[in-house]
Formats: C-alpha cells, structure tokens, sequence
C-alpha cells in the first residue's frame, strides 16, 4: 500500500471512530442534580451566616454599654464582686440621745464655765460664782418632798451675757439624761449625781442672755419646763 492509500485509509478510520464516540455519547443519560441536598446545604450556610453576624451586633453593643457604665461610676468594679446593698433604701433608725447625767465623787468640783463651780456632798448642792463664792441648797432638810418626784431651778445672769441655770431633782429611777424646754427650743442640760443613788441629784446649763416680750432681760422666763428621763426615755422628774 503505498503513502496515498495508507492516508485515505488512516481518515476513513478516524471518521469511523469519531462517529462511534459520537453514537456513543448519545446513548449517556445525565444523573440527577441533587437540588435537595444542595438547597438544605444553603439554608445551613445562611444560618451560620446570620448567627455569626448577630453575634458581631450584639458584642457591638455590649461593650459601649458596659465601659459607660464603669465611666459614670455605675457599673460593676471590675477588681471585686460588690453585692446589692439595701442602705440607700433602708432609712436607719434614730439613734437614741446620748446621756448627759454622770456620777459624781462627794467634794468633787465640776468645772462649769470660768469662775463657776458646781459640786455635791451627802447634804445637797454647792456652786459658785464670781460675785458668790460660795451658795448651798440643801437636797435633806425637809424644804424639798423626796417622797414624790420634782426639781427645783434657779438663775442668774452673768457678766459675760449668758445665764446660768441649775437646782436639784429627784424621783425614782435612773437618771440619763435632762432637758430643759425654752422658747427657742430643747437644750440639753446636764446632770449630775453622788453613788450609791441617793434619790436626787443636781442639774445645770449655761444658755445666752434671753429678752422678754417687752425687752427687759429675763431669764427665768424662757425657760417653761425641765425634765429628767432615765435611759429609756421614761420620765423620772419634771418642773
């Protein structure tokens, strides 16, 4: 066969064979494309997608909220866990007044204000001032009723404007504290007694000069009650 031949016979071949891959390839039937599968593949996808954005947003959120909060000083303290406390609701209650009466050693003399004395012996009161150097009530000779429970006052103006008030009380029970009702309000006074509770004891305070209503100085008037309560707040003596 010569060169001519064996080229003829070379592309009959090859149009033989493309012929068959052609009947062949027309014979194949596709498969099914899993549109399912793939479908549910997708939504898995948008899911974690939208999880993974949602969680972006409220992390976003979260950290503004909390550093205001340390910057206006009300968040948490970030050294230490703090626990709810009830003390900005919860009104504490009043405490009681504090006492005012002490006990005192036979003799003993009480510095009341410069150039005024006060002490007590076993018989009654003893005070002193600049212009009396040496003034005594007795509390057992018969001028006060021990029996049922009073007080006395007395007064005197000093040189340096304020008055001085005192006298002597008695009544069962346990001084704590005393208080002298005026025009312009409470005043604490204060209180003293011997030991042992002998059953009275004595009382004074040191106020500014008050004016009467018509502006004469008088200091006895402002004062309208004096009162002596034990620990309890009961009342042991009042006048």
């Amino acid at each position: 066969m010569n060169h001519s031949s064996r080229s003829a016979h070379a592309s009959a071949e090859a149009e033989r064979l493309r012929e068959v891959f052609a009947e062949a390839g027309q014979d194949l039937t596709p498969s099914a494309v899993p549109l399912r599968a793939i479908e549910r593949a997708g939504r898995r996808r948008l899911r974690r997608r939208r999880a993974a954005v949602l969680g972006a947003a409220c992390g976003g959120l979260l950290v503004p909220l909390t550093l205001f909060g340390l910057r206006d000083g009300s968040g948490p303290d970030p050294a230490r866990s703090v626990k709810p406390s009830l003390s900005r609701t919860a009104s504490a209650s009043p405490s009681a007044p504090a006492p005012t009466v002490r006990t005192v050693a036979p003799g003993e003399r009480v510095r009341v204000a410069s150039g005024i004395r006060i002490w007590l012996t076993q018989e009654g009161k003893h005070w002193s001032e600049p212009d009396r150097p040496d003034e005594f009530r007795s509390a057992v000779d018969g001028n006060l009723d021990l029996t049922r429970p009073g007080l006395s006052l007395q007064s005197s103006g000093q040189d340096d404007g304020r008055v001085f008030y005192s006298g002597i009380f008695y009544g069962p029970g346990t001084p704590s504290r005393v208080e002298m009702t005026t025009d312009a309000g409470p005043v604490a006074a204060v209180g003293l007694t011997l030991p042992g509770r002998p059953g009275w004891g004595v009382w004074y305070a040191l106020t500014g000069r008050p004016a009467s209503a018509d502006g004469q100085e008088n200091p006895a008037d402002i004062v309208s009650k004096v009162t002596v309560y034990d620990a309890k707040g009961r009342v042991i003596a009042k006048g």
